[in-house]
């Protein structure tokens, strides 16, 4: 789409600049700000149409050897120092893209598994598990109303834009998720350190996994609504684990019964 010609190259001041800066700072409905080399050009390799390209003057020609010209309706060329006063992470590397936020379809609840995530706010947390549940083959994860936003920048890091590869619903209660799945005769599963030992577990699908924020855990109302509760056995005095690590070894397992 962008040619070469077609660059815009912006100076330090001006209203693209301003706008820019506070779209970075407050996200818009609708859009998701991309910050980093190998996510933005992951976004080319994925097909991800791409809004707006902001790159420094010394990647210009990396960009094109990956496919930029082609996803990218519009781009534009800044010094450094502008970028990184703008740019989301302390260490930005050249390269920012605001990209339209995915539309995925709701999850059928017919087959797979699926999460649904209970008041996990650490935005860090919620993308981990957002690449576990990508990477172990999951359908979907389904995020309670005060989840942290699975498309701010910093939740699209720590899933390495697994936000595009797999759907994320939400503001969904736990009710309405856990009557999708029972609706198709599906099997609802909570974590509980006194809950069957996961190498006991052989659960059937679809399926449903309701994980609970560290600390706070499941809410208690909630885990009773489930058929069950699955527990990681731990050694060496360790209460619990990060909920990223539980959740991606909870999906490995019911991966491989």
């Amino acid at each position: 789409m962008a040619d070469e010609d077609e660059i815009e190259r912006l100076g330090r001041r001006g209203a693209r600049l301003k706008a820019l800066r506070k779209r970075v700072k407050d996200r818009r409905d609708g859009e998701v700000i991309v910050e980093g080399r190998r996510l933005v050009s992951d976004l080319v390799r994925w097909k991800v149409p791409i809004r707006e390209l902001y790159l420094v003057p010394e990647i210009i020609g990396e960009f094109e050897a990956v496919g930029w010209r082609d996803a990218a309706a519009a781009v534009f060329e800044l010094e450094r120092s502008v970028l990184a006063d703008i740019a989301p992470t302390r260490t930005p590397q050249g390269v920012l893209a605001i990209v339209e936020e995915p539309r995925w379809p709701e999850w059928s609840a017919v087959e797979g598994v699926a999460l649904w995530l209970d008041r996990i706010q650490d935005p860090g947390n919620v993308g981990a598990i957002v690449r576990s549940a990508a990477g172990l083959g999951a359908e979907a994860v389904l995020l309670s109303p005060e989840c942290a936003d699975p498309f701010g920048s910093k939740t699209v890091r720590g899933a390495a834009g697994a936000v595009f590869r797999l759907p994320v619903e939400r503001d969904v209660r736990a009710s309405a998720a856990i009557d999708r799945v029972k609706s198709s005769g599906g099997e609802v599963w909570a974590t509980d350190s006194r809950g069957q030992k996961i190498d006991e577990w052989r659960p059937s699908e679809p399926c449903l996994l309701l994980i609970g924020a560290e600390g706070v855990g499941l809410d208690p109302d909630i885990a009773e609504l489930a058929d069950g509760t699955v527990a990681i056995p731990m050694s060496r005095g360790i209460e619990s684990l990060n909920v990223a690590v539980a959740a991606g070894i909870l999906l490995q397992h019911v991966r491989s019964v």
